[in-house]
């Protein structure tokens, strides 16, 4: 039971990490049952230590599945910065998810780097009703080679500036001033496929708690310029390449 407990609240955080990884959250979330089903098979063996089972050995387990749909260098590049720069795991526990040596995780961000600062210079929307928090996505955005065309505070205005000009990529909060969802605005607004949508929020749990559901791509209140610049770049790489 302790097991059990302990994993289940990790598992937003596998569905987090494999969501961005793949950029489909059904594909995201498949990885993490597969994983799931690994340890609940692996607990009917009477040699099976649940002390095991902690956070890196259920990362290393979920990268192995996501490896299986992508192990280009490139891609297993971005998954670990993605697993330093938004689950906040140390380098060391990177390379050990990874089998690699500290030389060889220092190249593989450099790589992911590379990747990210390619997949820059695009039309950007925000919609935040947080005049702070607007600006601080603003100031990164722009800081990693982004051009911000427009801040919406409420869904209709959303709409209102993505009907003038479509953008590359939304920002998007999910409780708005008015009352209204930022789901709702990016219904709303039709974007075409190609246009990935990153939510935020300070209640991560909550989108991630049921399989199937929920944005492929969330970032986490309080955030840095790493953290938005590692999700920005999944999502934007992941749309170009699908």
């Amino acid at each position: 039971m302790w097991t059990a407990d302990r994993i289940e609240k990790l598992v937003p955080y596998l569905r987090r990490f494999a969501r961005a990884a793949t950029g489909d959250t059904s594909s995201g979330d498949a990885c993490v049952e597969r994983v799931l089903q690994q340890v609940i098979d692996l607990s009917l063996d009477t040699s099976f230590d649940e002390t095991e089972f902690d956070r890196e050995r259920l990362f290393r387990m979920l990268n192995q599945e996501l490896d299986a749909l992508n192990r280009t260098p490139a891609a297993r590049a971005r998954r670990a910065l993605l697993l330093i720069a938004v689950e906040n795991l140390p380098n060391g526990v990177v390379r050990h998810i990874f089998d690699v040596s500290g030389e060889e995780l220092e190249k593989m961000l450099i790589i992911a780097e590379a990747d990210f600062m390619a997949s820059a210079a695009t039309r950007m929307l925000i919609i935040e009703d947080e005049p702070l928090i607007s600006a601080q996505l603003k100031r990164l955005a722009e800081s990693l080679g982004h051009t911000v065309m427009g801040i919406a505070i409420t869904a209709d205005e959303a709409v209102a500036i993505s009907q003038k000009e479509t953008p590359d990529i939304v920002l998007c909060d999910i409780h708005l001033a008015d009352g209204s969802q930022g789901t709702d605005a990016i219904a709303s607004m039709a974007l075409p496929d190609d246009v990935p949508v990153v939510f935020v929020t300070a209640y991560p749990e909550k989108y991630l708690s049921t399989t199937n559901e929920g944005p492929s791509y969330l970032i986490t209140k309080p955030f840095d310029s790493e953290y938005l610049k590692a999700v920005i770049g999944h999502a934007l790489i992941n749309v170009q390449s699908a």
